[in-house]
């Protein structure tokens, strides 16, 4: 597959990420959408897998 196409951050967007005044979620889920949607399905199956676990102990 290919990746995505690389991405100009422009300074007030920097600036405003650094101050903390854009959650990095929703900042990154802007710029890099794909990456983002594999992030979140891992971080849900490893919950389901932990979730497993503590109901089979």
């Amino acid at each position: 597959e290919e990746g995505e196409a690389s991405v100009e951050i422009e300074r007030e967007q920097a600036v405003r990420f650094i101050q903390d005044r854009i959650e990095k979620d929703a900042w990154l889920e802007e710029f890099f959408p794909k990456q983002m949607e594999v992030y979140h399905n891992a971080i849900e199956q490893t919950k389901e897998q932990l979730l497993k676990q503590i109901n089979m102990i």
